[in-house]
């Protein structure tokens, strides 16, 4: 008897354990791919990133111990936001400068989830990435909205990398958005 509740108590702790899950760190570097284009031939822009996250983290990959598997950002997201701006901007021929610039670019970062919607089952996951983008040129400014969401649906617990990939991939694709927009081709068009 105390062999078979050995056994029991044993297998029970397996089982608790596999629904825990420690923190995840990752690493955002999104990129995007840029047509060619003329618009800024001439002119010089300056990008910043801005992270309006509240709190702390992206969200909790679930569990039986959810506030202690939260994902959080483990670089500097706004500057890698601003890196791959400048890449999609010196694709449309804008010269990159550290401060000042023809045009100014703010990127808000306002979302960026990966979040468990339910707390003990970690199968089901939400993700999203929302910006708002300030671009300002000679006093005038367009302000641009873009997100992108998903919804992930694992038979077990996803790895580290494969949570960082499902976060460069949403952002990249928010990123992406912009770059895709007329209203700001135009704007740009426009105003220089």
């Amino acid at each position: 008897m105390k062999k078979l509740t050995a056994i029991l108590v044993t297998g029970l702790a397996v089982i608790l354990a596999a629904c825990a899950h420690s923190p995840v760190q990752v690493v955002v570097k999104p990129q995007v791919q840029v047509a060619p284009d003329n618009i800024g031939s001439g002119y010089s822009i300056y990008v910043r990133g801005a992270n309006q996250l509240p709190g702390g983290g992206l969200g909790s990959l679930g569990g039986i111990y959810a506030d202690s598997s939260n994902v959080t950002l483990a670089n500097d997201i706004e500057q890698s936001m601003a890196t791959a701006l400048y890449q999609g901007f010196e694709a449309w021929s804008f010269r990159g400068v550290e401060t000042g610039g023809d045009v100014q670019v703010v990127a808000n970062l306002t979302d960026l989830s990966y979040d468990s919607p339910n707390k003990l089952y970690t199968t089901k996951v939400d993700s999203g990435a929302s910006i708002q983008l300030q671009v300002m040129v000679k006093g005038a400014t367009f302000y641009g909205n873009y997100s992108t969401s998903g919804k992930d649906r694992n038979l077990i617990k996803p790895s580290r990398e494969e949570v960082e990939v499902t976060i460069n991939q949403l952002l990249s694709a928010t990123l992406q958005r912009a770059f895709e927009d007329e209203k700001l081709k135009s704007f740009l068009r426009q105003h220089l």
